[in-house]
């Protein structure tokens, strides 16, 4: 079809132009229907050091995409009468003994992400340990109240599924799901071996700022895994064929022959909406997320693995799919939205139209908004010019970007200043009150800044920079302001103030929220240890 073919072109130029604003080395994109894969986009590099492209049948790592993979396999016990989804799991596996305060987690819980379990720490590099740092720490809201993902929540139920079936997870994705709907270039785990054959994945060289497109790629720490919560190895015609099964209600043709790995009961469960995700816009089913848009039924799920980034969406009522897996990581969303348009439009006898390229990131759409003179302990300018945004701090002047989705969070891409993200703050009338820059505060001309509650002179010992072999927060950052204690991702961007709970500990942002820390071992007026959810993060010398 001489429009579909004109439609991928369309595409690869987008992918073109997409590549260089993300942190990735490369990409590969397919889109299928129902039969057949449609189309496949490749750009970039899968070795950047050796220069090899990524190719149709590069490696990838597909991460959280893995949980949909896990989940199918439960709902095959639960359909042949082995295992009960609405049982506490300390019945399923009775050494687990998790703490139940507000009453029991059962698999339900798990799969949708209701559990009250935090999301988990990698301090311990294999699923046991994981498991036995999750059993010492206590849900922070009742079971099916909330949705707050938890990647150990899968993990335990990739340990149920074990122990029903006696097999180890990667060899039971091989048996009832690989295998059958022949993703042959596909594992269940990542080994040594795996790094033979796969892409290489890349990050930011900086491990403790937010990553501006200016930072260096290297390649990604090197993690081995087997367990459910994202360890699948994939290729996009494999995912393709895994999405064909998923556009087919359990069911597709492999090689001629009906292939049904779950029957239509039991789909129907896998992707109901079963909790609401309101900051996410979306409802979650079982390991699947669960929207509409322009009025259309969609499911999907996104994943991310140290030095990979994917993304899965199906348009249920159009009969397509796509997905995109990436060797580092940035925004998928819009070029897979966009491939799948495209081609839905090639189809439906459209001619094909060009696709919008994204926005350089130092495009600003109200920069003319913020422009202006700002007190704080030094005063610094926002200048805008059309739609670009630049700050001039004393001798220092740089172009603001645009951070991820957010319309008043902006990197600040100079060395001197790019640990923290400048963040604007408003009043309910929409008017700027302040902006904060990490522990720094500024006020527009003529407002004067509240100075804030006094703070526990305690806590000027935890305020600095700690680190982990957590491959995928290896730093986490404290810092007062405005009397308050603050912690920080550096990498991912966030900012959270820590709420003390009276016991020693902070909460971490919201106390519904099952994120928890304390500081231990004050030595010379600094604390050497923040245990952050069971996970140990230790003091550094860097600022």
């Amino acid at each position: 079809m001489a429009g579909l073919a004109d439609t991928f072109e369309l595409i690869g130029e987008a992918a073109e132009h997409t590549l260089p604003q993300t942190h990735a080395a490369g990409l590969a994109l397919a889109v299928t229907d129902a039969e057949d894969t449609l189309g496949v986009v490749v750009r970039g590099f899968a070795d950047v050091a050796a220069q090899g492209p990524v190719r149709p049948e590069t490696r990838f790592q597909i991460g959280s995409i893995s949980k949909q993979f896990a989940a199918i396999c439960l709902l095959q016990e639960v359909e042949a009468g082995r295992v009960d989804l609405h049982v506490s799991v300390n019945d399923l596996l009775p050494w687990l003994q998790l703490a139940e305060p507000f009453g029991p987690i059962t698999l339900h819980h798990l799969l949708t992400h209701s559990s009250g379990l935090p999301i988990g720490t990698e301090e311990s590099p294999t699923g046991p340990g994981a498991l036995a740092i999750v059993r010492t720490l206590a849900p922070t809201f009742a079971p099916g109240e909330r949705f707050h993902y938890s990647n150990d929540g899968y993990k335990i139920v990739g340990r149920v599924v074990e122990q029903l079936t006696g097999m180890a997870m990667h060899d039971l994705l091989r048996e009832r799901l690989l295998g059958p709907l022949g993703m042959h270039r596909s594992d269940g785990w990542i080994t040594n071996e795996t790094r033979l054959d796969l892409a290489v994945g890349y990050e930011p060289v900086f491990d403790d700022r937010p990553p501006h497109l200016q930072h260096p790629l290297a390649p990604a720490r090197w993690i081995v895994s087997n367990t459910a919560d994202g360890a699948i190895v994939s290729t996009v015609p494999d995912m393709a064929a895994y999405a064909r099964m998923l556009l087919g209600r359990g069911a597709t043709l492999v090689d001629g022959h009906e292939v049904r790995v779950l029957s239509g009961e039991m789909f129907t469960l896998l992707t109901t909406g079963h909790v609401q995700s309101d900051e996410r816009r979306f409802r979650y089913g079982y390991g699947v997320d669960v929207w509409e848009h322009d009025g259309r039924r969609m499911i999907g799920h996104s994943g991310g693995m140290v030095g990979f980034t994917a993304l899965l969406r199906l348009d249920l009522d159009a009969g397509l799919a796509c997905v995109t897996l990436y060797n580092g990581g940035g925004p998928k969303e819009a070029l897979t939205d966009q491939a799948i348009a495209g081609v839905r439009a090639a189809l439906a006898g459209d001619a094909p139209a060009p696709m919008p390229h994204p926005l350089a990131p130092t495009s600003i759409e109200h920069a003319a908004e913020l422009a202006g003179r700002y007190e704080g302990a030094r005063p610094i300018q926002l200048e805008a010019t059309g739609d670009r945004l630049r700050l001039v701090d004393g001798p220092v002047g740089v172009a603001l970007e645009r951070w991820a989705d957010e319309r008043d969070v902006f990197l600040v891409p100079h060395p001197g200043l790019d640990r923290f993200l400048l963040r604007v703050h408003r009043d309910g009338d929409g008017s700027i009150r302040e902006l904060t820059h990490g522990p720094d505060r500024f006020a527009p001309e003529g407002i004067v800044l509240e100075p804030g509650p006094t703070h526990e002179p305690s806590w000027e010992a935890f305020a600095g920079v700690y680190r982990s072999n957590d491959p995928w927060a290896p730093v986490l950052r404290v810092f007062l302001r405005a009397g308050r204690l603050w912690l920080t991702w550096p990498s991912e961007g966030t900012e959270d103030e820590l709420d003390p709970l009276g016991d020693g500990t902070f909460a971490v942002g919201e106390r519904w929220v099952p994120r928890r820390v304390r500081f231990d071992d004050v030595i010379e007026g600094f604390a050497a240890v923040a245990h952050y959810n069971g996970g140990r993060w230790y003091r550094s010398f860097e600022e």
